[in-house]
């Protein structure tokens, strides 16, 4: 586990004191006092920016990977020290405005995050394009659409996505590199289930029609009572009989249509 806090040596400020006084002091500065995001989702991908020397060596004992998206010759790039706390350090260029990644350096950044032992380290220079990188891999791995890596992105609260006034063309050509959702995304059957997933621009809500293969019947969740009738309509084309309709939660944002559909 990535723990939320370090301890470093801090030197003394006071200069009439004794030598021993002059000691450097040790203060527990927490992640985020450092500029290190480590979002919930997945958990063990860390986000960062420049960091201290002192700092790096510390979190070579927590990762085990680390991947730079800076130039090869960044001096914020301590490879040696890294690598000699046993951390796969790999350098994968992942450039930002005005000069876009290329589909080269993406699929390269890509292969790294899958094959890097976990937990890994993603460095830039202040962690906007770590956050970047980490969200376009997620919407690839998870076969999402432009809209569910915005949910996503906004949920886990991604610096780069809800607090930086400057990465606004990055956030732009992220979300042109995913599809897009109009009505639905359709999964083909796996094991014999059926997924649907479908979207309401109003509430921004995602409901989910989940079907057997084999039987037919259905369930349908977090339904929006606005689109009652695309949701049985959709139902009715795809050859299923509709059994339960289930809310995850209560929803300030919308009504569900399960009465209105029981009715």
């Amino acid at each position: 586990a990535v723990h939320d806090s370090l301890v470093l040596a801090i030197p003394s400020k006071n200069t009439d004191a004794s030598a021993e006084d002059d000691a450097p002091e040790s203060a527990a500065l927490s992640l985020e006092q450092l500029g290190i995001e480590v979002p919930d989702v997945p958990g063990n991908v860390g986000l960062c920016g420049n960091l201290d020397s002192k700092v790096v060596r510390q979190l070579a004992g927590r990762y085990k990977s680390w991947i730079h998206l800076n130039p090869a010759d960044s001096p914020w790039l301590y490879r040696a020290e890294l690598q000699q706390k046993g951390v796969v350090v790999e350098q994968c260029l992942f450039p930002g405005p005005p000069t876009m990644p290329s589909d080269a350096q993406v699929a390269a950044l890509m292969d790294a995050l899958d094959k890097m032992p976990r937990p890994v380290m993603l460095q830039c220079c202040t962690g906007t394009r770590a956050g970047a990188a980490l969200l376009l891999w997620l919407a690839k791995q998870r076969g999402y659409s432009a809209q569910s890596a915005h949910q996503l992105a906004t949920d886990a609260d991604l610096k780069f996505y809800n607090r930086c006034v400057n990465c606004g063309p990055m956030r732009e050509w992220l979300l042109q590199r995913l599809p897009q959702q109009s009505a639905a995304m359709v999964t083909a059957p796996q094991d014999g289930l059926i997924l649907k997933q479908l979207f309401d621009t109003e509430s921004s809500t995602f409901t989910y029609l989940l079907g057997c293969a084999s039987s037919r019947e259905a369930v349908l969740i977090d339904p929006v009572l606005e689109q009652k009738d695309r949701d049985l309509t959709t139902i009715d084309e795809m050859g299923l009989e509709l059994c339960y309709v289930i809310n995850t939660h209560a929803h300030a944002d919308h009504i569900t249509s399960g009465g209105a559909i029981r009715r």
